[in-house]
């Protein structure tokens, strides 16, 4: 998908159905802070952990685990929501970051195209779509968007529990944002966590479930989702100050895409306010 600039404002396709089939337009969202690794392969294993939406239903977890790769193909298990069978799959990963595998179960065939963004020391972002075709002739084209959290090191857990709240501004417009945090629940996974993302611009509120991973030195990457309101983003720093007496700020990047298309790109900046999220 083109990247736009920070700040602009666009129009992307809208979502269509036909009878018998649901087809949604999966919704790309990549900052422009982020970048696919262009001097050798890629490396695709992990546990990747998302959303999955199939037209204006609820988004669902969806989960992938890449266990093998040999230069550019690699091979996987996918999990969509229960009760469809887990999927084995195999494809392959492109200089570019353009990623294409298809897998079988016995729900039916699965060919999935995304886009991978890669924001170092094991954090990257799968975002695309993931065509399932039933035994009975019909198919759907769910969006997909998965984070592989940052590797633990070192391994002790990232503590970024806390309600962050502030401002954010983009393509003129201005408007609040709460991010909160949950520490990491996952022994195995010690830098991701979740939680949610509330967005006030305009008077509209939109709360969105937030997934997200943080390292050592408090580089936060994290995606979002809710139903009908679109995908998001977030690039930023958590920043804790030498004096106590001040909050810890959590500021960086979003980009987010509207459940209508339209997208919003820009930055926000916002300070602890609760140690305790609940």
């Amino acid at each position: 998908m083109k990247m736009t600039r920070p700040g602009e404002l666009r129009r992307s396709i809208s979502v269509t159905a036909s009878v018998g089939f649901v087809l949604a337009a999966c919704m790309a969202v990549l900052l422009s802070t982020g970048s696919a690794n262009t001097s050798g392969p890629q490396q695709m294993r992990g546990i990747w952990s998302g959303f999955i939406q199939e037209g204006t239903n609820p988004p669902e977890p969806v989960r992938t685990e890449i266990t093998g790769q040999t230069n550019r193909r690699f091979t996987g298990l996918v999990q969509p929501p229960e009760p469809v069978q887990p999927i084995s799959i195999e494809g392959t990963v492109s200089a570019s970051g353009k990623i294409n595998y298809q897998g079988e179960s016995s729900d039916g065939h699965a060919i999935g195209k995304v886009d991978l963004l890669d924001f170092g020391g094991g954090a990257a972002i799968l975002n695309g779509s993931m065509t399932r075709f039933r035994h009975d002739g019909t198919f759907i084209i769910p969006c997909v968007l998965e984070l592989r959290p940052f590797a633990a090191d070192p391994p002790d857990p990232v503590q970024p529990a806390g309600r962050y709240a502030g401002s954010l501004s983009g393509d003129g417009t201005t408007g609040q944002i709460v991010l909160v945090l949950n520490n990491p629940r996952d022994p195995v996974r010690p830098t991701s966590f979740d939680g949610n993302v509330q967005m006030i611009i305009g008077g509209q509120t939109r709360t969105f479930a937030l997934l997200g991973t943080m390292n050592s030195s408090g580089r936060f990457i994290a995606i979002a989702h809710v139903t009908g309101a679109g995908h998001m983003v977030i690039d930023a720093n958590l920043a804790n100050p030498p004096e106590p007496v001040q909050p810890a700020t959590l500021s960086g990047n979003f980009k987010v895409e509207f459940g209508d298309g339209s997208e919003l790109e820009g930055t926000f900046q916002t300070e602890l306010t609760r140690t305790n999220p609940t």
